[in-house]
């Protein structure tokens, strides 16, 4: 049975953004914020009436550090979730290294000049993944595998977003959406069984995102600071396995070198609960990650433009043990047009 989301609960989040948001445009500055909700520029805000964007990116991250809470460790046993005989295997494996590849399209319209339609399509989700398989007392080397990554369609989020303020040097954003299960996470591992959730293109579940942006125009056509916060409510997929809820904030600034160069600097935080199987708490999942996030973006005309960043882990806490991430790059392009 797929758990419902209580009102109660989008509701304190909700106020939780207004509150946050409300105190930072007072500062005129920027708080903290994480990897997948990185704040590129194009798909940011709302859009002009008619107007479409297009982007297409692609990230790279290399996970290979071990890590024990917010220190090191010599290495990383993790369970195994048996799906097949409904049971959490403790310690079954040991993590080398993963590496996540994701290649997406956004899509953004301008319904109206204050009510934007974001999609965002996660086409290509590829994850590269190694480990020592069956590790138990008699065999604590156990058996070295790399062949149960997994690549596929991501899940589809689609959300509306909605200008409550916007003038000259002051933008206000909020946003609703719904990510779908649209990607695959029923692949099977090389044993035939389900493949670790964690390592699906997809999570199988249906589940509601709340965002906020603010953006303080410093120097107009020049400077520009923001902060934006996010947060994913998650349901049970059929496999009776949850996601844990996940709040990233985000915060920076981007500075127009020239009308060609613009470099950005942003802190990326993101908040996970842990995952359940059945009700029960998954080890070594959730945690703290923050990152600082440097970037340029090229203007090749007035509607192309190309973008890079690096992302450079700077705290990282996990529950229990887990690997982490080296660091992540991202680059793509974005192109928009009037549609009317």
């Amino acid at each position: 049975m797929q758990r419902m989301l209580p009102l109660n609960r989008i509701f304190v989040v909700f106020l939780s953004f207004l509150f946050l948001l409300t105190l930072i445009s007072f500062a005129e500055a920027a708080c903290g914020g994480a990897n997948c909700s990185l704040i590129r520029g194009t798909q940011a805000g709302v859009t002009n009436k008619g107007r479409f964007v297009f982007d297409i990116s692609h990230r790279y991250i290399l996970q290979e550090d071990k890590q024990r809470g917010s220190g090191d460790a010599s290495e990383v046993l993790v369970p195994k979730v048996d799906f097949e005989g409904r049971e959490l295997e403790l310690d079954h494996h040991r993590e080398i290294r993963t590496i996540n590849q994701l290649t997406q399209i956004d899509v953004s319209y301008g319904i109206t000049e204050k009510l934007t339609a974001t999609m965002n399509v996660p086409f290509r989700n590829d994850r590269y993944h190694e480990h020592d398989d069956e590790v138990t007392p008699s065999t604590p080397a156990g058996e070295f595998n790399k062949v149960d990554g997994t690549e596929g369609f991501g899940d589809i989020t689609v959300l509306l977003k909605y200008a409550l303020l916007q003038t000259l040097k002051h933008q206000f954003v909020l946003g609703a959406g719904v990510k779908f299960a649209t990607g695959e996470y029923k692949l099977l591992d090389n044993e035939g069984g389900i493949n670790e959730p964690t390592l699906m293109p997809g999570t199988g579940s249906y589940d509601a995102v709340l965002t906020g942006l603010y953006i303080f125009s410093l120097i107009p056509s020049r400077l520009d600071l923001f902060t934006s916060v996010t947060h994913r409510f998650t349901t049970d997929n059929d496999l009776d396995y949850l996601f844990g809820e996940t709040t990233t904030i985000d915060g920076g600034m981007i500075f127009a070198l020239s009308t060609i160069v613009s470099i950005s600097a942003q802190i990326n935080a993101r908040i996970s609960r842990r995952d359940e199987f059945i009700g029960t708490p998954v080890p070594s999942t959730g945690g703290e990650f923050v990152n600082f996030t440097p970037g340029v973006t090229l203007a090749a005309t007035d509607n192309l433009s190309f973008y890079t960043h690096v992302q450079i882990p700077i705290y990282q806490r996990v529950n229990e043990v887990n690997l982490v991430p080296n660091y992540g790059l991202i680059f793509g392009a974005s192109y928009g047009f009037d549609a009317l």
